[in-house]
């Protein structure tokens, strides 16, 4: 895997609380903000395949939505309807 250094934008507080999370978990800023990434790619991607097997199979409601992720065992949230990124 190639690395490359980026330059980001953070407000203060969250960089001040991210480095003292990561300092706390004896980890590397960089690793912090890397795993924060992939997490929000991730999501991203199970979004766009939710999208993708809705349209082909119709929409699923809350209450269905709600009764996944309690089978799955992790806590039910709703799908914000905006993807921007501040």
């Amino acid at each position: 895997m190639t690395i490359e250094r980026v330059t980001v934008s953070l407000s203060a507080e969250l960089r001040h609380a991210a480095q003292k999370a990561a300092d706390n978990a004896g980890v590397a800023f960089s690793s912090v903000v890397s795993e924060a990434l992939e997490a929000w790619v991730r999501g991203q991607l199970v979004d766009d395949w939710l999208a993708e097997h809705q349209a082909d199979h119709g929409v699923f409601d809350e209450d269905e939505l709600r009764t996944f992720a309690l089978e799955a065992g992790v806590p039910y949230v709703p799908a914000r309807r905006s993807r921007s990124a501040a």
